[in-house]
């Protein structure tokens, strides 16, 4: 009887054993299936890369004239306004003085002062834009005062002030690209350069023409990218699937293993642009990188890959 006792007593023993085991495997099986992070990888491509230093440039006129009034007295016949296209040796005004003024009361059979009655003309003396108008008829005027400025518009510059730093990447010659607020760019050479640097902030000056005589409004902010390195048929990868640490001295990238394994790898950074950056060393051709769920993997995670459009 006692033996039937301690047969019973082992046999629930090991029901109990086996059946706590199970539970533990169903319970792990559970967990690692939990811990499993959604992700989507890419692979390396070649793309050559061009690294710019961005400069800031601002679009003046270096031509403008101004209109004098050569006497004293008032305007009169003066239909122009700001933003008015004039050519040269075009009447602008006429100027009457105070003397003419005053010769209309004396009898006009008196022939002789007929002549000086006549009021002055006012021609210009370049062709261009009106960027300032600055009397109207009946003003009163003095010798010497500015009636108007005269712009030309095939004077139009981008001005763009350069540290003295990168003196040998910018120089006259050098190719460029402009961009424009809207977003459109434009190539470019700059052309000239000012032989002065300012002494405060030791930046020379360049200038950059526009092609086809471009009108674009003056104190316009345009953004100059000019190249300073260049790489060719460089392995890259989208900035998304690489991280860094807090100093950006350190960098890497979660390789998957077998499709189920996320390994952080170190890698070696080069140029980058918008998108892309340059991978100098730490992985192959053929190496599947995480995209998109790497962040805050750690090392030797379990992953599983996801298509774009679940």
């Amino acid at each position: 009887m006692k033996m039937k006792r301690n047969i019973f007593l082992m046999g629930v023993t090991f029901n109990l054993l086996f059946t706590s085991c199970n539970s533990k495997k169903t319970e792990d099986y559970t967990i690692s299936k939990a811990v499993q992070t959604a992700v989507t990888y890419t692979q390396p491509t070649v793309r050559d890369f061009t690294d710019y230093i961005q400069l800031n440039g601002n679009t003046q006129f270096q031509k403008k004239l101004v209109l004098r009034a050569s006497i004293t007295g008032y305007i009169v016949s003066m239909n122009w306004k700001t933003g008015d296209h004039i050519s040269n040796g075009t009447l602008f005004c006429s100027i009457k003085t105070k003397e003419q003024d005053a010769l209309k009361g004396i009898d006009s059979r008196e022939s002789s002062l007929k002549q000086f009655q006549k009021p002055l003309n006012v021609f210009s003396n370049a062709s261009g834009i009106f960027t300032a108008v600055n009397y109207s008829d009946g003003d009163f005027i003095n010798e010497g005062d500015v009636l108007a400025t005269i712009t030309d518009p095939s004077s139009l510059v981008l001005l763009v002030n350069v540290p003295y730093e990168y003196h040998q990447s910018v120089y006259v010659g050098r190719s460029c690209s402009v961009k424009f607020p809207d977003g459109k760019m434009t190539r470019s050479v700059i052309q000239e350069e000012v032989p002065t640097i300012d002494a405060v902030s030791q930046t020379q000056s360049f200038l950059i023409r526009f092609p086809g005589n471009q009108l674009l409004p003056e104190n316009m902010n345009l953004i100059v990218y000019v190249p300073i390195k260049q790489k060719k048929n460089a392995f890259s990868l989208p900035l998304d699937a690489i991280q860094t640490n807090e100093t950006q001295d350190e960098f890497w990238v979660m390789k998957l293993v077998n499709d189920s394994l996320a390994v952080k790898v170190p890698i070696i950074v080069g140029l980058q642009n918008d998108s892309l950056r340059e991978i100098i060393s730490g992985i192959g051709s053929a190496d599947k990188i995480i995209l998109k769920g790497a962040y805050g993997l750690s090392d030797s995670s379990i992953v599983k890959v996801q298509s774009e459009i679940e």
